[in-house]
């Protein structure tokens, strides 16, 4: 067994479970119990940098899991690769004008209303051009009564933890995060899923709410009391046919229009993102992910980075080792994640207890690392790890230890009597 095996398997899987370089075999929990902090890594962090992290979305249902599906927004069934449609690098996942992709997750326990805030207290995403999130909402346990709830605002797909506000495709109306989980409480409804749209701000297309109806001003019946004024009952009944016909007939069909051309509005499952009007929502502009934060996990859509450790000091005496320490600095791993530290050889290592580091926000730490004397007892060469709770991430570097340094020994003087000669 590998150094890196043992470090995640030692220091890694009570904290974020089965987790091998970063992708875990729970990657979205039900509800999020993690104290979210600004500026702190999630609880899990993957990343999903290239074609094969994505499957086509099929047609028809398909089971909700952690994976992530997608599809051409142009072309829903078009099936193949993302990368026939977008572009997956340093800048995540990108579209160019014309085109557009949807992304689709489902999670793995669908999460309930009273839930709702803790699944988007830490909510955000690092997007540029047009790009939206949407939470895919489910009725009644009713796989055929999906729809999507689009996060409104400017930037990072109106992502803004509990502060996000939300707007109903059908409707047109914005409401908050609470506000929401009142609706979904309401229609027995729950989140099942999230989607993204690369390459199309949704909240652009969702027509402003409906109007209030007028009709009640316009039937003017009570103002005809000029049957009082002639003796001609029999003429009576004009005024009263005209004015009922024209105002019951148009009020009562223009309020329908916005929800039947509401972007998202005839959405029947996740496995077609905007099946019935992508032709008509094409992608007009540019726009990319590179990471998405949602309940405990952040998933980044750039390339997954090589985490590397090297000490300032190759070499250490046996007592500096384990009194004043060694200089470690480390890099590629997840921003913002707690680093811990293990030493031992090459086929076994031991989490060296209180050491704890936070990565800066492009995953480098450094620190000092005092080495446990009851691990480190004796000359030799020893492997120190780095690795990262949220992300998995792991990297090792070599310590030679020396003996110290013999001591001379010290004379001793022995009392006697001199005796001098000459």
């Amino acid at each position: 067994m590998d150094l890196h095996t043992v470090l995640r398997s030692r220091i890694t899987a009570a904290a974020v479970g089965a987790t091998v370089l970063g992708v875990t075999a729970a990657l979205v929990p039900t509800v999020s119990t993690a104290d979210v902090s600004d500026g702190a890594a999630s609880a899990v962090v993957t990343w999903t940098d290239s074609a094969a992290d994505f499957t086509a979305a099929p047609e028809g249902e398909f089971p909700l899991t952690d994976q992530w599906y997608w599809a051409a927004l142009s072309d829903p069934t078009a099936g193949g690769k993302i990368t026939d449609f977008a572009t997956l690098d340093e800048d995540g996942v990108s579209v160019s004008e014309g085109e557009g992709v949807g992304l689709v997750r489902g999670l793995n326990n669908p999460v309930a209303p009273s839930n709702l805030g803790a699944l988007v207290a830490g909510a955000g995403a690092e997007t540029t051009g047009a790009t939206t999130f949407g939470l895919a909402i489910q009725e009644g346990g009713d796989t055929s009564a999906q729809t999507v709830v689009f996060a409104a605002g400017d930037g990072d797909a109106g992502l803004s933890g509990t502060s996000t506000k939300w707007i109903d495709p059908s409707t047109g109306t914005t409401e908050s995060t609470a506000d929401l989980a009142a609706d979904l409480k309401a229609a027995d409804a729950e989140v099942v899923g999230y989607v993204v749209y690369v390459g199309i701000d949704i909240t652009a297309e969702v027509p402003a709410p409906p109007a209030t109806d007028e009709p009640t001003e316009t039937p003017a019946p009570t103002e005809t009391p000029a049957p009082t004024e002639t003796p001609a009952p029999t003429e009576t009944p004009v005024p009263t046919d005209e004015p009922t016909v024209e105002p019951t007939d148009e009020p009562t069909t223009a309020p329908t229009t916005p929800v039947e051309e509401a972007p998202g509005g005839e959405l029947k499952s996740l496995a077609s993102p905007l099946e019935s009007d992508a032709q008509a929502l094409a992608a007009d502009a540019s726009g990319s992910i590179s990471a998405l934060r949602i309940d405990d996990t952040t998933t980044y859509f750039t390339p997954q980075p090589t985490a590397a450790a090297r000490l300032l000091t190759t070499s250490a005496t046996l007592t500096e080792a384990t009194t004043t320490g060694v200089r470690v600095q480390g890099s590629g791993f997840a921003p913002n994640e707690v680093v811990t530290a293990a030493v031992g050889d090459a086929a076994d290592a031991v989490a060296i207890p209180g050491v704890q580091f936070r990565a800066d926000a492009d995953g480098n730490v450094s620190g000092t690392i005092v080495l446990p004397a009851d691990l480190v007892d004796s000359a030799g060469t020893y492997v120190l790890g780095l690795v990262g709770l949220s992300s998995g991430q792991t990297a090792a570097t070599t310590l030679t230890v020396t003996a110290d340094a013999a001591t001379a020994p010290v004379a001793v003087p022995v009392p006697g009597t001199a005796t001098f000669t000459g």
